[in-house]
């Protein structure tokens, strides 16, 4: 059963200044940052929706399929295909290109940025690679080693909790990087694919196939399975007020509440929502760039 009533009021749809698939979004210290097909970065103000890069990186044409806000919001990273990988300042409107990193030129899946003092960013694409990239007080990026935690599958995705990095790759394997090295931590019998990840105060929660979440309690390193629904969830996402948002196939949006459990929320849309960030106004992007706010 549905319930359209939340503490931030009821989803609705936005205009959208394209028709391209959005596949990420995150927010910022000036408000949310979406990409997707072609290129595409957009911002949100005041007035809407708008262009917030006009080419890049790389060339206008790459698709960029995800994006991370630094722990100040202040800058935001996205990457995508042909090793695209740039960053844009929020405060100075400085955009920046890192493009094919130490030669890395295939498509980037997935991306986490982490750090306060130091910002420390790690990128993974199809061939299951996971470059990790350190900014200096310049904010030039330097380059480390090259892993494959996987070992070869795609990471589908990266997130960051403080000094932990996760990943979960598209063969049902969830990552926890610790002192310098990959361990597998789960997830035994799962059986679908996984896509997205979020990670914050210890807990870990991994979206995947048949409307089914798995949370994941540090201290205890116990897995549990959370039936949230039939659809697929695409994207996850954090809320000090919410708690916990996830996002899918056919416009379905589910939410976790303190205390009431996961519901589904009405939504205006049927169009696959592949991305959400949660912030002064919460977002869920997706294909033929549908756009809805609440």
């Amino acid at each position: 059963m549905s319930d359209s009533t939340t503490s931030r009021g009821e989803w609705r749809a936005i205009e959208s200044p394209t028709d391209r698939t959005l596949l990420a979004v995150t927010e910022t210290a000036a408000g949310p940052v979406a990409v997707g097909e072609g290129g595409l970065v957009l911002a949100r103000d005041e007035s809407g929706w708008y262009p917030l890069v006009e080419a890049g990186p790389a060339t206008r044409g790459n698709r960029l399929t995800c994006v991370a806000a630094t722990a100040d919001r202040k800058r935001v990273w996205f990457a995508g295909d042909s090793g695209a990988l740039g960053r844009y300042d929020t405060h100075t409107g400085r955009k920046e290109d890192f493009s094919a990193p130490m030669g890395k030129t295939s498509t980037w899946e997935a991306l986490a940025v982490a750090g306060t003092d130091t910002e420390r960013l790690s990128v993974a694409n199809g061939s299951g690679e996971v470059l990790p990239v350190e900014c200096d007080d310049h904010g030039c990026p330097s380059y480390g080693d090259v892993t494959k935690p996987a070992g070869g599958s795609t990471i589908a995705a990266l997130a960051a909790d403080g000094a932990s990095l996760y990943a979960a790759d598209t063969s049902g394997t969830v990552l926890e990087h610790v002192d310098e090295n990959w361990h597998r931590i789960g997830i035994e019998n799962a059986e679908v694919n996984f896509f997205d990840l979020s990670a914050a105060g210890g807990s870990l929660l991994v979206a995947g196939g048949d409307g089914r979440l798995y949370r994941y309690d540090r201290p205890c390193r116990n897995w549990t399975p959370v039936a949230v629904g039939e659809a697929t969830i695409h994207g996850l996402a954090r809320s000090a007020e919410s708690g916990a948002v996830a996002v899918g196939a056919g416009g379905t949006v589910h939410e976790r509440t303190p205390n009431r459990g996961w519901r589904r929320l009405d939504t205006p849309v049927e169009a696959d929502l592949l991305a959400v960030a949660c912030g002064t106004t919460d977002v869920a992007v997706g294909t033929d760039g549908t756009i809805i706010e609440r």
